[in-house]
């Protein structure tokens, strides 16, 4: 297990090296506060985005359009566990 641990940890870090260097290069300067601030917009951006998503599309294939069926209200509600964490700790 270990080996195909190693194996697979060489292959990525050779193709994501260049990549996240300059991001890695770019979030060493900023406090940690500001990397906290990053995940719980980022995660906040994405609970926005679901909410302006179609009610077609959230309902497709599904038989009852309940708000308990809503996907766009789950995902809000699910992400509020992690916002809190983020800014707690």
């Amino acid at each position: 297990m270990e080996s195909l641990t190693n194996t697979i940890e060489s292959v990525l870090v050779r193709i994501l090296k260049p990549f996240l260097d300059p991001l890695h290069g770019f979030m060493d300067q900023l406090p940690p506060s500001m990397w906290r601030i990053s995940v719980c917009l980022f995660l906040l951006l994405g609970a926005l985005w679901t909410l302006f998503l179609s009610r077609e599309s959230v309902f497709r294939g599904c038989k009852t359009q309940s708000k308990w069926a809503d996907l766009r209200i789950w995902v809000c509600v699910l992400i509020v566990p992690y916002l809190l964490i983020y800014l707690i700790f």
